[in-house]
């Protein structure tokens, strides 16, 4: 009897391990998938994901380049950024349509995601007519009108992305070319452009011997 309850208990930590490898695991593919090489790789992820991120004639969302910068290497900060956005769109639809119900019609709405701790939002708008009146009424059919266009427009932003990046692969698959990203800071803006100029053309030389183009950070 003893035996049994022995070799049950081993096949209780045996499965505990296997499923805490298995957790391990995910955690290490979740990681993975949620660190971008550099701000920039991120941040066009994201314009080419999230459509809000591109401003319309009355709405405009920005990410503090700190955040992002944290965003493109901890998982955590990106999974709440990207849950952030994910809201954007219904958000700035109520905020639209409970405008027009107080009777104010929305000029404009600028979203600033600033930190994990802070969303500043900034809504300017025209109080045209008492809540609750015909013109007020009106207003907000209007305003489901623009909220119906604005998730069309979209809806065709996210479409031509996809397409976009499928045309990026589609070459890059053609040719075996290489990335480079170089910086030149200077107060001299001629010096800049030759310093600028003169690295493109050292990353271009080197194709036939190096594999990548790494990145420069100078002064001129």
């Amino acid at each position: 009897m003893a035996m049994e309850i022995t070799n049950n208990y081993s096949n209780v930590e045996q499965a505990n391990a296997e499923k805490e490898m298995q957790a391990k695991a995910s955690r290490k593919e979740t990681e993975k998938k949620s660190t971008y090489g550099s701000r920039r790789e991120y941040s066009e992820y994201l314009n080419n994901k999230y459509a809000c991120l591109t401003p319309t004639k009355d709405s405009s969302v920005s990410i503090n380049s700190s955040l992002l910068s944290k965003a493109a290497s901890n998982p955590k900060t990106a999974e709440w950024l990207e849950n952030t956005l994910s809201q954007m769109p219904d958000c700035i639809n109520k905020i639209c349509e409970n405008s027009a119900k107080n009777g104010a019609r929305l000029v404009s709405l600028e979203i600033s995601i600033d930190s994990e701790d802070c969303i500043t939002t900034k809504c300017v708008g025209v109080f045209e007519a008492d809540p609750g009146t015909e013109e007020s009424k009106k207003m907000v059919e209007e305003a489901r009108a623009r909220n119906k266009e604005r998730k069309e427009e979209w809806e065709k932003l996210i479409e031509k992305n996809k397409e976009k990046k499928a045309e990026q692969e589609r070459l890059g698959e053609k040719k075996d070319g290489r990335q480079y990203d170089i910086t030149v800071m200077g107060t001299d803006m001629g010096k800049v452009t030759e310093n600028l100029i003169s690295k493109i053309g050292m990353g271009n030389s080197a194709m036939s011997t190096a594999p990548t183009v790494t990145g420069f950070d100078l002064k001129a």
